[in-house]
């Protein structure tokens, strides 16, 4: 009966939560498209941005945990490339990296969802149809010149619901390669067990976000991007068992 009850009521808390979310999410996103409806072009609208990733962690009770920034030059552009498990990575990722202008690529049909699809748009983040991969390329190129800003992708293409990484795909070392613009590897731990994929329960805890070595693109060619790709996946793996070894033998036996 006991643990019925406690069922129950972490039920609740998890609705609770997704509200929250909701609710929040309305007025944030509702105030970055404004900012950038009122200045297009420019990033007048990231403070509000970081308010709502901000706040979006807070709600789902997320403690995060950031290792390896010195990696990162504060002048430089680097294309990002990241595990993915839960919805829970991108604004975790996002806020890891703040103040620092995020530009995620993301699948079409994000546009449909009211609000946050025309939010993206106005920001400028990047949709691409995943069954046509002509357009793809050709919507890749029209942001090689972007300044100032950090492209980031999830080549698994979706969420995993394990904790083995999926295949990557190849458009994210293709596009560093004739962006010339070197990849940071970067691992995100922890997520899963916040918000599973799939899943509307979530539970308060630890994300780790740990950010590798960049990997130059100098010299590559279209023709290196596979050995590219496999390269960065073994880069995110052994971030991920160094991370994830260390949480299993720092619990109490």
């Amino acid at each position: 009966m006991r643990d019925r009850l406690r069922h129950k009521l972490r039920l609740v808390i998890a609705y609770a939560r997704l509200l929250a979310f909701f609710a929040h999410s309305a007025v944030w996103l509702t105030l970055v498209g404004i900012a950038a409806l009122r200045r297009p072009g420019t990033f007048d609208y990231y403070p509000a941005a970081g308010v709502w990733i901000r706040g979006i962690l807070y709600i789902f009770g997320v403690k995060l945990e950031v290792t390896g920034l010195e990696n990162l030059e504060s002048e430089s552009r680097y294309v990002i490339m990241a595990n993915h498990r839960s919805q829970l990575d991108p604004p975790s990722i996002g806020v890891a990296l703040f103040p620092r202008v995020t530009r995620w690529v993301s699948k079409k049909e994000l546009r449909e969802i009211p609000i946050l699809g025309r939010t993206l748009e106005l920001t400028g983040q990047i949709f691409i149809d995943r069954a046509d991969p002509a357009s793809a390329v050709e919507e890749l190129r029209r942001h090689r010149e972007d300044r100032g800003v950090l492209i980031c992708f999830f080549p698994e293409g979706h969420r995993s619901s394990t904790r083995q990484l999926l295949p990557f795909k190849k458009g994210g070392a293709a596009f560093a390669i004739s962006s010339r613009l070197p990849v940071l590897p970067v691992a995100v731990s922890g997520s899963e067990n916040c918000l599973p994929n799939r899943s509307l329960i979530s539970r308060p805890g630890k994300i780790r976000v740990v950010f590798g070595k960049p990997i130059p693109t100098d010299g590559l060619t279209g023709a290196d991007a596979g050995d590219l790709t496999e390269r960065v996946r073994g880069e995110i793996e052994a971030l991920l068992a160094a991370v994830e070894v260390s949480d299993s033998t720092s619990k109490p036996a």
